[in-house]
């Protein structure tokens, strides 16, 4: 008798859990670590956690987020704000009589399972945010024009457009739903053209980009991002990619202490910057009582970058 309630709980725990499979984007396979705590802060608030294993292990470039299955369509519609993962399936367990055409047939803890699509990337769409495909307002001599693929000038203290995917992987780890969201270091806008569903503002110190910046719908101030003009705890959340060149090294350092002192306790940080930057960051995290969560090398076409997420302690 025991061994039947026993059963029945599990049985009853399977139906009241969604396991959703997530697959990692090509490029992006050896950022695993950095792809699912993405897929949890995103669903941070649905309740989700990260088993271990789960189908289709043995297949490699993909993970699992369990969820409550109450929780499965408001999470559906938050999947195509990814940015290292592709597509998502839900493991749904097979059921007589299902269509044969629908999802692919799996076994997992030796029973029979289907995996239905939730997500599928629309790869036309996403090409088109890409940053060399974007209209950007540049304020030059001869007054403001619209630039398309801007991606920074060549100046030591410059850098390239941010990848879509590298965008909302920052946005994803940080933001939180109708709160402030800001980038120091704006540049070419990668960040603020993918934070959907946050009040977003936006600092540069190069007074060109302003009309760029504002006109993909950041709240803008030309600013040095050493000396950031808002108040302490006043800010949300904060991403940024800084310039990845030696000669801004000692700059990004003394950054990091400015966006600590606006960031609001509670509120999460990341930055993505060049590889030969992460040891000097880390370091200044430690000294600001910054906690980390993700500490990802990443291999960009050959430039070895590294993700940093924290999040400020809301203790006093």
């Amino acid at each position: 008798m025991q061994a039947g309630c026993n059963a029945g709980v599990r049985v009853r725990e399977c139906m009241e859990e969604a396991l959703l499979i997530f697959y990692l984007r090509s490029a992006r396979r050896k950022a695993r670590e950095a792809a699912v705590q993405e897929a949890l802060c995103l669903l941070g608030d649905l309740g989700p956690t990260a088993p271990a294993g789960g189908p289709l292990a043995e297949e490699g470039g993909l993970f699992w987020i369990a969820l409550p299955a109450a929780h499965r369509e408001e999470a559906q519609a938050r999947l195509p704000r990814l940015g290292y993962t592709h597509a998502v399936d839900v493991l749904e367990a097979e059921e007589g009589g299902r269509d044969a055409a629908t999802g692919r047939m799996v076994r997992w803890r030796r029973r029979p399972y289907r995996l239905i699509p939730l997500y599928r990337e629309e790869e036309a769409a996403f090409r088109e945010r890409a940053p060399d495909r974007r209209v950007f307002w540049l304020a030059a001599a001869e007054g403001v024009r619209a630039v398309r693929g801007y991606r920074g000038d060549s100046g030591p203290l410059s850098r390239r457009g941010l990848p879509v995917e590298d965008a909302r992987l920052l946005v994803n780890l940080v933001a939180r739903p109708g709160g402030t969201l800001l980038d120091p270091f704006a540049g070419a806008g990668g960040v603020v053209a993918e934070a959907n569903g946050c009040r977003v503002l936006s600092c540069d110190l190069d007074p060109a980009l302003r009309y760029g910046l504002a006109g993909l719908g950041a709240r803008h101030c030309v600013a040095d991002a050493r000396s950031l003009p808002f108040q302490t705890a006043s800010v949300d959340a904060i991403a940024t990619e800084p310039p990845f060149e030696g000669a801004a090294e000692a700059t990004v350092r003394a950054a990091l202490g400015e966006m600590t002192r606006i960031l609001a306790p509670g509120g999460r940080l990341a930055i993505y910057c060049a590889a030969h930057q992460a040891p000097g960051l880390r370091e200044a995290g430690r000294a600001l009582g910054l906690v980390p969560f993700l500490d990802q090398p990443i291999n960009r076409k050959g430039t070895a970058c590294v993700v940093l997420a924290w999040h400020k302690d809301s203790a006093p």
